[in-house]
């Protein structure tokens, strides 16, 4: 897996630009598709930048699979899980709806209509399906994790470091870690919180164990190693799931 190459910091202003609206009285819940063009989101100038930088063309449409827990309340704002889709479908695996259901997330998959993506495009869908959210729904802002798998897992690092509202990753057979990274990023990767998920039947489970015990040594304590000692199979089992959002949560008890 390639290293990934951290993105330049549009974000300076982009807590101002973010165009906003208050939540629906009645917003949907259960799965259903989130459509919207970068400039639905944002204001022109951002959108502008997008399309400057190259991320976006001018009249791309982005889209979601988005889960809505049948409990949701604007009276208890949700947690948010951003899953970045290695086959770019994005849907919420089934065994995984109740964990979400439990913990009060709601879940946004980026779903990929072009054939190539890069890592730029991951990133910007990720954190846009998030904004586009609080459009319709009240979110908790302290409770927005990123999830990736495979060759995700870079996006959804960048993902987390460029937002400060991201508060957590699960890395899922795939991990990211090298002196640059410990170095450039050492204050925020302290801040965040870290899931590695891996088992033994996956290949690359020698590498994201050497990684997890790196993220140790250079102080990054946040982290947490799932093994598996089964089969970790394409849909990791929900209770592994319940561990990491488990993990991620923790830091509210008091």
């Amino acid at each position: 897996m390639a290293r990934p190459a951290f993105l330049p910091a549009l974000l300076g202003a982009a807590t101002l630009l973010f165009a906003t609206t208050l939540p629906a009285e009645d917003a949907m819940t259960g799965s259903f598709r989130m459509t919207y063009k970068p400039a639905d989101i944002v204001e022109p100038e951002f959108a502008k930048a997008l399309v400057d930088q190259k991320i976006f063309k001018k009249k791309t449409e982005l889209q979601w699979q988005v889960y809505v827990p049948e409990s949701y309340s604007k009276q208890k704002p949700a947690g948010v899980l951003v899953f970045i889709d290695p086959d770019g479908h994005g849907r919420v695996p089934d065994p995984w709806q109740p964990v979400l259901d439990r913990h009060n997330l709601i879940w946004v998959g980026v779903r990929q209509t072009e054939r190539k993506t890069s890592d730029a495009q991951r990133v910007w869908q990720a954190v846009l399906g998030s904004r586009a959210l609080e459009k319709d729904y009240a979110i908790d802002l302290e409770r927005l994790y990123v999830g990736g798998s495979d060759d995700t897992v870079p996006s959804a690092l960048n993902t987390m470091l460029m937002v400060n509202d991201f508060a957590g990753a699960i890395y899922i057979r795939g991990s990211v870690f090298s002196p640059a990274l410990a170095s450039n990023y050492q204050q925020a990767m302290q801040r965040k919180y870290h899931v590695f998920m891996t088992g033994t039947d996956d290949l690359q489970k020698d590498r994201i164990r050497g990684d997890h015990d790196a993220y140790l040594r250079n102080g990054f304590y946040n982290s947490k190693l799932i093994f598996d000692t089964q089969r970790l199979g394409p849909v990791p089992k929900p209770e592994l799931l319940d561990e990491a959002v488990g993990f991620f949560d923790a830091r509210f008890v008091r």
